[in-house]
């Protein structure tokens, strides 16, 4: 065991924010989906005392997940087992999309609008919602924006929430009129979608996880198992927190030195590095 990773884990564990609820949830969506797809109650709280949670804060999270529908119970004897409901599987999919592709995508330099004014105010905020997941903002009132959405994955989502006849769709691409179109382009992207907060997050991440990654490079650096799975938990839960806000808006239209880029490339070589141990 490392005892230089062992103690930035523990600084990582100690000094930043970590929330039972959505550890949890990270680790449902990294390991337990794809391995049988559900575990016990009593595994679970092992896992989770690698990150200091003891037993009770572990059931009131798993309470709380299965309260909101993000888990489900079954009983066999007297062990308890947990899994994904059919509910949140599409959401943990989305984000695994997410998380796991390394490929920034390329624009076309179209924008895709969405028009709401025919909804009423509890369809139009469920919506808002839902589409806020594909990285839709609220531009203007009753209109929704995204430059180059998933075209599938739009279509599906109107046809899941049963509104693709409520809903107007237009296409649309930016006239470069003036010279300063592009500045104003990023004013408007600075007032509707999260970049600053957005740039933080991203450095941050990686000055918490940039000495781990330089550690794991070196060729004689080996790595037990448990401290592979903090790691790799650790990793994806903040890197996964991250994603979850961040509308993966175009390169094009974001700062050369937009931090996601290495943010993404760190996270990558992370994750391969503990993958197999963890």
């Amino acid at each position: 065991m490392s005892a230089k990773l062992q103690q930035i884990i523990d600084s990582i564990i100690q000094n930043e924010p970590l929330s039972g609820t959505s550890l949890i949830s990270t680790i449902f969506g990294d390991s337990v989906l794809h391995r049988g797809g559900n575990i016990s109650l009593a595994s679970l709280i092992q896992l989770m005392e690698l990150f200091d949670f003891n037993d009770r804060a572990v059931r009131t999270s798993v309470f709380r997940l299965v309260k909101s529908d993000w888990l489900g119970s079954d009983k066999i004897g007297r062990t308890s087992f947990y899994r994904i409901t059919d509910a949140s599987r599409s959401k943990y999919l989305q984000a695994e999309q997410r998380i796991y592709n390394d490929q920034m995508k390329e624009w076309d330099h179209s924008w895709d609008l969405i028009l709401m004014s025919s909804l009423d105010t509890d369809n139009k905020a469920f919506l808002k919602k839902e589409l806020e997941w594909l990285g839709f903002a609220n531009i203007s009132t009753n209109l929704m924006a995204y430059p180059g959405s998933n075209r599938l994955q739009l279509q599906k989502l109107l046809i899941d929430v049963n509104m693709s006849e409520q809903v107007v769709v237009f296409k649309a691409e930016t006239l470069q009129l003036f010279n300063n179109s592009t500045d104003t382009i990023g004013r408007m992207l600075e007032t509707n979608w999260p970049i600053d907060e957005l740039r933080q997050r991203y450095l941050q991440f990686l000055e918490m996880f940039r000495e781990i990654g330089v550690i794991l490079m070196q060729e004689d650096e080996s790595i037990e198992p448990l401290q592979a799975f903090q790691i790799r938990a650790l990793l994806i839960h903040y890197y996964r927190r991250i994603l979850l806000k961040d509308p993966a808006l175009p390169l094009e239209l974001l700062s050369a030195e937009w931090p996601a880029v290495n943010a993404r490339t760190l996270s990558m070589n992370i994750y391969k590095k503990v993958f197999e141990a963890a």
